[in-house]
């Protein structure tokens, strides 16, 4: 089975055009004819039907069914080809959380040091979502990742090496500032100060406003943790953060969340369950599991 056949029919099957997908891969129509026949009698079956009368394209339930595995060969050879680049390359793809690499990153970095692994990490800082979408994809070797129930993700390992309870956080002078804990009802109304869609944060405000039955209002978004604690500092806003998220000097009031079934910021080592891992990066697995 020809590669670039299958690439022809998964365009084939987005365009329902020949001359389209002649002109996308630069190649002439009969080319995409001829990659269309070898599958069909691969598999001795029709995947496309021409009407020609109404100049329609009909894809048959063989080539439907072929199309569900066709996108996932394609995709696992896209993954296949990044992870035996940078294997050869050497270097380790490892995406980091700013939250997460924040409390955690620090700690790890002198034993990375040593094990001369620290110069071979290229470290990606984006949100959890995004790493996560990144380790799916291939684009990541390893990743922590922080999620608002325990990952179950079924093309993922992953580990569990902490959780932290999600807090309201205030500025001193916001009339909240001495409170100890507030009902999710009394958040209703209230100038939210948000990560953006990217940060499992956003996800547990929006659970949030679920369970109290409001609208959220945002007033300001930012990928920015540090941004948006300084807004919250200055009582621009409140805003939902993990605990761990919160320091001493960062002039804020942290407040319990009265609600029982409200998620917890779990935090889990992951990487691709079909991903080789190589010696550097079996190396850093051993070193995060005893580190963090």
């Amino acid at each position: 089975m020809n590669i670039k056949d299958i690439e022809y029919f998964n365009e084939l099957m987005t365009t329902k055009n020949f001359s389209i997908v002649a002109q996308n891969f630069n190649v002439s129509q009969p080319t995409i004819t001829m990659a269309i026949k070898r599958l069909e009698e691969e598999f001795n079956t029709k995947f496309f039907i021409r009407n020609k009368s109404h100049k329609e394209l009909i894809v048959t339930d063989s080539g439907k069914q072929f199309y569900e595995h066709s996108k996932h060969i394609m995709q696992e050879l896209k993954v296949a080809s990044k992870e035996i680049r940078d294997a050869d390359e050497q270097k380790i793809i490892f995406g980091l959380p700013p939250i997460i690499g924040t409390y955690y990153f620090p700690p790890v970095t002198p034993e990375l040091l040593r094990n001369g692994l620290l110069d071979d990490l290229t470290i990606v800082s984006r949100g959890s979502s995004f790493c996560r979408k990144m380790l799916l994809n291939g684009d990541l070797d390893i990743a922590l990742l922080g999620s608002n129930y325990p990952l179950k993700e079924p093309n993922l390992i992953t580990e569990t090496f902490a959780r932290s309870p999600y807090k309201i956080i205030v500025g001193y002078d916001h009339p909240w500032a001495n409170r100890q804990s507030v009902s999710i009802e009394e958040l209703r109304g209230q100038r939210f100060i948000s990560q953006n869609e990217s940060f499992v944060q956003h996800r547990a405000l929006k659970k949030m406003a679920r369970l109290g039955h409001f609208r959220l209002n945002i007033v300001c978004q930012t990928d920015n943790v540090n941004i948006l604690k300084a807004l919250v500092a200055e009582n621009i806003g409140i805003s939902l953060q993990t605990a761990i998220s919160i320091n001493p000097d960062d002039r804020l009031h942290a407040i319990d969340i009265e609600a029982e079934d409200f998620p917890t910021f779990n935090m889990s080592i992951a990487y691709h369950a079909r991903h080789y891992l190589t010696d550097k990066q079996q190396q850093l697995l051993d070193i995060l599991r005893k580190s963090i």
